[in-house]
């Protein structure tokens, strides 16, 4: 997927033959996508869903706020096992090239991410001489962004994106005589994404 992605853009022309009247994205989208997140080194395979708001700077640059959320189960034996549901603000700059009938697009941003976790063990730390968790969350925390993708027909598109992001797990547990104690553990939750995507032109 990736070497036809960078084999189309780096066919297509630089600039239409009037920038004005016949460039290659509208002035303001709505992009909508979905898809499926690749599994990392904990966190399960699971559906994406995503709202993109997208200006166009000046050719041939695009601003873009994108809103997504992934679903995806943990499964390992050095944390809790539970459902976790990942939610990222990210904020990105677009580079694309193409015509009117075909573009192709590469892109760098920052994200930024949390999520609730359902525990799905609740005697994951019973025999922790800690005590029992009380409660635990998932961190939030800043990563970055590549991607890449190609559209058509101003509408419709598919694309790569590569995040990069170690959030944590915060555990907050009783130890006894009205004492709390509270302890980070970071992990790496990176994961690639494949979506499709469907755009609504606003201006």
């Amino acid at each position: 997927m990736l070497p036809i992605i960078i084999a189309a853009f780096l066919s297509l022309p630089l600039y239409p033959l009037n920038p004005t009247a016949q460039d290659t994205v509208n002035t303001m989208n709505l992009h909508i996508t979905t898809g499926i997140s690749s599994q990392s080194a904990m966190i399960s395979a699971g559906p994406e869903f995503t709202a993109k708001y997208e200006y166009l700077i000046n050719h041939p640059f695009i601003f873009r706020t994108s809103l997504d959320y992934i679903n995806g189960n943990i499964n390992s034996k050095n944390y809790p096992n539970g459902t976790l549901h990942r939610l990222s603000l990210s904020t990105e700059v677009l580079y694309y090239k193409g015509t009117k009938s075909k573009m192709a697009y590469l892109g760098l941003g920052i994200v930024y991410g949390r999520g609730i976790f359902d525990l799905n063990d609740d005697i994951y730390f019973s025999n922790d001489s800690l005590g029992v968790p009380q409660d635990i969350k998932f961190g939030s925390t800043f990563g970055y962004r590549l991607l890449m993708g190609m559209r058509f027909q101003h509408r419709y598109s598919i694309e790569v994106t590569i995040t990069e992001i170690s959030p944590s797990f915060i555990y907050f547990r009783d130890t006894g005589l009205n004492a709390f104690s509270e302890e980070k553990f970071s992990f790496r939750a990176n994961y690639v994404k494949v979506s499709l995507g469907y755009l609504f032109k606003l201006k």
